[in-house]
């Protein structure tokens, strides 16, 4: 257990692996409709947290003349809750900042020491974690925060000194206290409760007695008693869905903006488990949602055979895609069932049909043809400008193509587990105020010197391997590039990154081991 900041303790935590004999036995003393009803709603989150254990090394006597730096290993344990069942777990991220031997234990008792590091926010003290898990798991459900009341009654989960699957039960004490933890860590606002909450408890749920997780516990008043807090429902959604479609999901815009619609709310389809809906409250014109026929007000249903009732619900349906796959939508239009196919780009035009259809009488509108697709997509030449000279590149597809043609570079993908040989010591780049944990990148191996990566400050060489691209000076303007089509998709959406500070960017890259950023003008004519 550390102490961080004036009077605060963040928790390293661990998690619920299953349900303990004892408290089984108890629970045995009731039918299941006998029961009271919280002991059934636990139960059941219960199975979408887990537990995060690790090692952590601490410097315990400095370096001094003559004699090295001391250190000493301690354990660390921590919690995490389940946000999508391929095994996306949600986190807070000094609950696995420097652990070692990362551990993750699921609900069923198993145990995963393959662990990804997908992504992390310094800002919310969030991070995201993946496994492999031998089956589905179960994902948590989320409330939301302008539902929270005033002493209600609500539920930790979590592993507190490692104690696993410690239950605590409390009120809500308050429900918009502004927290700063350290001089680092501050939140405009916070829940706080009376519910018991110890180092080990971190990243686990704060849930209410409709089993919703309504905030993700993170701090401890030290010294006190019953003073907690979690970080609101609301926040830990947006983060995580942010942290998922830059890194997972990022290669599906959509165009889509929605907003979250009671599910008490009249006019809307009744899902039978008192869930949300997730309404289109705007389509971008001209964006592949719009194309497929989506329109503001229409109710999402699911998204590739995946239940929607979330932002990160729909986001997460999209995990994985590519620029030459498609999403499956259902929605709801004014009582009637219909459903559209999202293509992502035009590589996906043969796989799509654009289509908005009534579940009476489908009307398909093809946006382009297979024939069309074939002659977009299959190696063409073309030319461009290089100094005085004129050169001719053959067998390039319309990736290649438009990379070349936006920022005048060539360049071959290269994979994660090429990127982890080719440079084992920087699994971990930070540069500035971000922090990339790159999942490949793009060997350049042809530069334009009249093209936009050879302008100004920017003069991207052969050799460099670019890992990402950002704009503006905000963690979310900060894109990783793993693939030759992320370039493409950056391409594809050059125009409106150019609208952002006055069309600063940054290219960032490594260059014989070293990394580095270089700046570019994106409103370089």
């Amino acid at each position: 257990m550390r102490v961080f900041g004036a009077g605060f303790l963040l928790f390293c935590v661990a998690c619920c692996s299953a349900v303990g004999a004892q408290e089984q036995t108890t629970q045995e003393r009731w039918t299941r409709a006998e029961r009271p009803r919280f002991v059934n709603i636990v139960n059941e989150v219960s199975q979408s947290v887990v537990s995060i254990q690790g090692e952590k090394q601490y410097e315990t006597s400095p370096r001094t003349a003559g004699r090295g730096a001391h250190y000493d290993v301690f354990n660390g344990m921590g919690t995490g809750v389940v946000v999508d069942e391929r095994g996306y777990i949600l986190t807070n991220y000094h609950v696995v900042k420097g652990l070692l031997k990362l551990e993750v234990i699921t609900a069923d008792g198993e145990r995963y020491r393959d662990v990804e590091l997908v992504r992390n926010d310094v800002a919310t003290d969030l991070a995201i974690l993946k496994i492999k898990p031998k089956t589905p798991l179960k994902k948590i459900r989320m409330g939301r925060s302008d539902r929270v009341q005033l002493a209600e009654d609500v539920y930790a989960i979590g592993n507190p000194y490692g104690y696993s699957c410690s239950v605590s039960r409390g009120i809500i004490s308050w429900t918009d206290r502004p927290l700063e933890v350290n001089e680092n860590l501050s939140y405009a606002s916070v829940i706080q409760t009376d519910a018991a909450i110890n180092p080990g408890n971190s990243g686990g749920p704060l849930i209410n007695v409709d089993g919703e997780m309504i905030g993700l516990n993170a701090a401890v008043r030290e010294e006190a008693e019953n003073i907690a807090f979690a970080i609101p429902v609301d926040v830990v959604s947006e983060v995580a869905e942010r942290m998922i479609r830059q890194t997972v999901a990022k290669m599906t815009h959509h165009g889509l903006k929605f907003r979250v619609i009671d599910s008490e709310a009249v006019d809307y389809p009744a899902d039978g488990n008192g869930e949300d809906y997730l309404v289109v409250e705007a389509v971008d014109k001209n964006s592949p949602a719009a194309q497929a026929g989506v329109k503001p007000g229409d109710v999402l249903i699911s998204s590739n055979g995946y239940a929607i009732h979330t932002s990160l619900d729909f986001t997460c349906s999209l995990i994985g895609l590519g620029l030459s796959d498609v999403a499956n939508l259902v929605f709801e239009r004014n009582g009637d069932d219909l459903d559209a196919t999202i293509a992502f780009s035009d590589l996906a035009a043969a796989k799509s049909s654009s289509v908005v259809a009534s579940a009476g009488q489908k009307q398909y509108q093809k946006a382009s043809t297979e024939a069309s697709f074939a002659e977009e997509s299959s190696p063409v030449s073309f030319e461009v400008a290089a100094d005085s000279n004129r050169e001719t590149f053959a067998g390039a597809s319309v990736v290649e193509r438009l990379v070349w043609k936006t920022f005048g570079v060539e360049a071959e993908t290269a994979t994660e587990k090429e990127y982890r040989e080719r440079f084992p010591n920087l699994q971990a780049v930070s540069i500035g105020d971000f922090n990339f944990v790159p999942s490949g990148g793009v060997n350049v191996t042809k530069v334009d010197p009249k093209g936009l990566f050879a302008q100004g400050d920017a003069r991207i060489q052969e050799g460099d391997f670019i890992f990402g691209f950002g704009v503006g000076d905000k963690a979310d303007g900060q894109l990783s590039v793993a693939s030759i089509e992320n370039m493409y998709y950056i391409a594809k959406r050059i125009d409106e990154f150019a609208r952002v500070d006055a069309g600063a960017a940054r290219v960032y890259l490594i260059r014989k081991g070293r990394p580095y950023f270089m700046e570019v003008n994106l409103n370089n004519d």
